[in-house]
């Protein structure tokens, strides 16, 4: 009776299931009435790239130069409503990207006129690094003096806060919070409808509140529809929630995969089994990722490759939101510390690195998988676990993508014992 009742039971979750699989597709199709779903940024593949999606977009809008040819009018308007400050732009202005810094940083955007100097800081994916806020905003009060006002901006996708380790003992009323989610999105629709004598300026913009809408969750998307017919039907709910039940093991399974066929062909490779750090072994890493109250960020595989004046040189494959790796040096603790010379000499032999991560001072250079110069890297983002992820459960896809990231692993190493034995010459 019992194998009866079971077999009952799967039929009908099988149902289900077939039942929610016809909602999706049907939500699809509704949220690409309009084809809302042929977004630019999405189709190459750089909706999470913070400095050359987000950061030259928003520049280019910021600059009274602009392409767009508005002058000061979105300038303003982000100065009045996204800001709230009552001080009009005055004089000439200059906007700068990738602002160089005393101490070597980089602010992403400078906006700087003869009244105001503003400092943003875009957050998608990557993490607070130490001081960065306070040397940002010691930087602006330095170039403002006593002539300028100096506002800093940390801009993020839910406008959190940033963190102590960010602001060292810079005051949080110092830090503009401003979120993608409703700031930009609403400024950004704002200027979508000043441009509207401009069709093409205006359709760019709504592509990029597009795109924020996808990043953000906010909007009339497949999900957001998806919700509101599961809201309201009880049965697709409860199968909804069984599913969302097995995610989490779902996903890390598709995890651990991944790190256990990277770590076998970085052992075919190079003679030798990298570690992990981070959690005891692959399997604790990989589901301590999807377990919230576990953390699981900053964990990954090391493979030492050398010593540089008397110090590990390794190489480390890292997750925080997004798969990168790259070359750091160890100390004494075992762990990454910064050596500004060294990485110097290493990126005057290498390309800049392509991952986010590569500003950090502790990485000598970092990259996504795919660093060739006339491709976007393809972003492996547990986080959001979007198509390139899901692509990992093709095996050719994915053992193609594991051979060309140990391929360029390999490049990195023979880069870095040149350096070594330069050094030791």
């Amino acid at each position: 009776m019992s194998n009866l009742n079971n077999a009952s039971e799967n039929v009908e979750f099988t149902h289900r299931f077939h039942r929610l699989e016809k909602l999706v597709d049907t939500c699809m199709v509704n949220a690409n009435r309009h084809g809302e779903r042929f977004n630019i940024f999405s189709i190459l593949g750089l909706q999470r790239d913070e400095t050359r999606t987000h950061s030259r977009y928003l520049t280019e809008l910021l600059d009274p130069s602009g392409r767009h040819g508005e002058g000061a009018k979105f300038l303003g308007a982000f100065v009045k409503d996204v800001l709230k400050l009552s001080m009009p732009i005055s004089g000439q202005v200059k906007v700068t990207r990738e602002l160089a810094t005393e101490d070597q940083r980089r602010v992403d955007i400078v906006v700087e006129s003869q009244n105001l100097i503003i400092g943003i800081e875009v957050k998608i994916d990557a993490g607070d690094q130490k001081a960065q806020l306070h040397d940002y905003y010691t930087e602006l009060a330095s170039r403002a003096g006593n002539r300028k006002t100096a506002v800093l901006v940390y801009l993020t996708l839910d406008g959190k806060a940033p963190s102590t380790y960010s602001l060292r003992n810079l005051k949080q009323e110092n830090v503009h919070c401003l979120s993608f989610s409703q700031d930009i999105l609403q400024w950004i629709g704002d200027c979508a409808d000043a441009s509207a004598h401009k069709p093409e300026l205006s359709y760019a913009l709504i592509q990029y509140k597009r795109l924020l809408e996808n990043l953000t969750g906010a909007g009339t998307s497949m999900t957001t529809l998806i919700a509101d017919n599961l809201s309201n039907n009880r049965e697709d709910l409860e199968t909804a929630l069984n599913i969302e039940k097995a995610l989490p093991k779902a996903k890390a399974k598709v995890m651990l995969r991944f790190w256990e066929e990277l770590s076998a062909a970085l052992a075919s490779a190079f003679g030798e089994e990298p570690t992990v750090y981070g959690g005891k072994n692959l399997r604790a890493i990989s589901e301590n990722y999807f377990d919230s109250s576990r953390g699981g960020k900053h964990v990954g595989i090391k493979l030492a490759i050398g010593e540089i004046n008397g110090e590990n040189l390794c190489l480390y494959v890292n997750i925080y939101h997004v798969i990168h790796y790259g070359l750091r040096i160890e100390g004494d603790s075992d762990l990454p510390v910064s050596r500004s010379e060294t990485k110097s000499k290493l990126q005057e032999t290498l390309n800049d690195g392509n991952a986010v991560a590569n500003k950090g001072t502790d990485w000598l250079i970092c990259y996504y998988h795919n660093p060739a110069a006339n491709q976007e890297p393809t972003i492996l983002n547990f986080n959001s676990f979007d198509g390139p992820v899901l692509d990992l459960l093709d095996e050719k896809i994915r053992q193609t993508i594991i051979k060309n990231m140990v391929d360029h692993q390999a490049h990195l190493i023979q880069a870095a014992k040149l350096l070594i034995e330069t050094s030791n010459a």
